[in-house]
């Protein structure tokens, strides 16, 4: 008969394989656990990130905070605009965009329909980031400055809160946390700014008014 052990604390992942205390354990097999074999899209692999630290996470993530709150408080202007000039006319495009970003954890990732649904759910958070670039350009005479912080914003938003729940939910490593912001990063500062950058080119040209 095979004997099943109980170990209790946090199970540290890397590629020698699972650690509880030093002591090697069988790592978990209920498929939200890292188990080593996550695909990255950007980075290589890097082995001092394989691995999870909640102190140095919640560090980062509270670093994040306090700098978003002082730039609130201080109105801190970038760009030649204060952070409360970045989000109230488009409030409610980021509520929307978080709405489809919880909806993919809690219901998308459960409905088997092809991931139908979570191509759906991107879909709305894309054309949220889309129309808050032009509604900004039109009516807060925002330029190219201010379109790269607004990236920033939306990357920050979106993916941060994406990053949280595959690091709170779904045990991932810094490694493949860090591959993912980069790579939503990157789709959200296409979308922002080279999309962005077109309209405002083309407004400057006298295309629209």
């Amino acid at each position: 008969m095979k004997t099943v052990a109980y170990i209790s604390g946090k199970i540290e992942f890397n590629k020698g394989g699972c650690y509880v205390g030093g002591q090697k354990v069988e790592c978990p097999t209920n498929g939200k656990a890292f188990t080593g074999t996550d695909e990255l899209d950007l980075l290589p692999r890097i082995p001092s990130l394989e691995k999870r630290s909640d102190t140095l996470f919640f560090s980062l993530l509270l670093v994040i905070i306090l700098g978003v709150a002082v730039l609130a408080v201080l109105k801190v202007k970038i760009f030649g605009k204060t952070l409360a000039e970045y989000l109230r006319p488009i409030w409610y495009l980021i509520l929307i965009s978080l709405t489809a970003v919880a909806w993919q954890y809690l219901f998308g990732l459960k409905l088997d329909d092809g991931l139908m649904s979570i191509r759906v759910s991107q879909w709305i958070w894309e054309i949220c980031i889309a129309v808050s670039a032009y509604k900004l350009i039109r009516t807060a005479g925002f330029g190219y400055g201010n379109l790269f912080f607004l990236g920033v914003l939306y990357s920050l938003i979106i993916h941060g809160l994406k990053v949280s729940v595959r690091y709170l939910f779904y045990a991932k490593t810094f490694m493949y946390l860090l591959d993912r912001f980069l790579y939503g990063s990157l789709l959200v500062m296409v979308i922002v700014f080279l999309g962005g950058s077109m309209l405002l080119f083309f407004k400057r040209r006298g295309v629209f008014s």
